[in-house]
């Protein structure tokens, strides 16, 4: 019997989709921050539900709720620089175009992030550094997607400049509009 893919929705989707965002950006890995004690390498990132669902509106229709959810993230390292610069990387793709597609190709916002913050606690004692913040997602709840189903390609090809010509609707790319992305080409 083959082995099912596992059903990708809402709150676990969450997790997923940052776990790749924190595999691209951080080069670690995320886990969930109750299984910290199972962790030997350094650097890796930790999240903890903080409020797993708070509906934002009383009057949704049909199987698409829409609700607000908290995590906390944090990276763990062994230095201090490094968690706090890797929290930085982290905090700023949740902000970039190119990270926030990959939740809204699934009816997924990051909302509001706070400030990265130092969360060491005992560090004279224990050589755990970390730096995280807290962050919201609005979630349109019951869609359901398989690990396929989500592109998580980064394009990263900014357009410089666009020129059209003066009668350049409904014409093509190349003919009658000019695209300049800033490797120069077009």
């Amino acid at each position: 019997m083959a082995d099912k893919l596992p059903e990708l929705k809402d709150q676990f989707l969450v997790q997923y989709i940052l776990g790749e965002i924190v595999n691209q950006v951080c080069n670690c890995e995320m886990i969930e921050q109750n299984s910290i004690d199972e962790m030997e390498d350094y650097p890796f990132v930790t999240i903890n539900w903080i409020d797993p669902g708070t509906l934002t509106t009383a009057d949704w229709l049909g199987e698409h709720k829409q609700y607000l959810c908290s995590l906390q993230i944090d990276v763990h390292a062994t230095q201090s620089i490094e968690a706090l610069q890797l929290s930085e990387k982290l905090f700023n793709a949740l902000h970039e175009d190119a990270y926030r597609r990959f939740f809204k190709q699934a009816h997924i916002l990051p909302e509001s992030i706070t400030n990265t913050s130092n969360r060491t606690a005992l560090s004279g004692i224990n050589y755990d550094q970390d730096f995280g913040f807290d962050c919201s997602f609005s979630i349109v709840s019951g869609y359901v997607y398989q690990p396929q189903d989500l592109n998580f390609d980064v394009d990263e090809s900014v357009i410089e400049s666009v020129e059209a010509k003066s009668k350049a609707v409904g014409s093509t790319i190349n003919s009658d509009i000019n695209v300049k992305n800033q490797q120069g080409g077009n």
